[in-house]
């Protein structure tokens, strides 16, 4: 397996990933798109499990398959390796969500 190719495609993935969290961060969306991003990271490495463990197209063979790489290989490689890096940047999301809504709560009482 060429192993770069599945580096750049997480490494774009995780840039983009940061890059749509920080505009919602601006729109003040940063939970909503946490959790969305939760989600999403879950259901993909769920499918990529189950595509795993079933054999589907012999995707189970993607850390292996050396020069008979396919495109399922790679996918499964991306879909079990990025989503619990997109997971915990989604956990790491809720934490400044929630510590942004306590501090704002925290200032409002203080002037009042």
């Amino acid at each position: 397996m060429s192993t770069w190719v599945v580096q750049v495609v997480v490494v774009a993935l995780f840039a983009l990933t940061c890059g749509v969290l920080a505009i919602a961060w601006m729109r003040r969306r940063l939970g909503t798109a946490a959790i969305g991003l939760f989600v999403v990271a879950l259901v993909a490495w769920v499918i990529a499990f189950v595509a795993i463990t079933t054999e589907f197209r012999d995707a189970n063979d993607f850390a292996t398959c050396d020069e008979s790489c396919t495109t399922t290989h790679y996918l499964a490689a991306v879909g079990f390796i990025a989503p619990p890096l997109l997971i915990a940047l989604a956990g790491l999301a809720m934490i400044v969500a929630r510590g942004s809504r306590w501090r704002l709560r925290r200032t409002r009482e203080n002037h009042s």
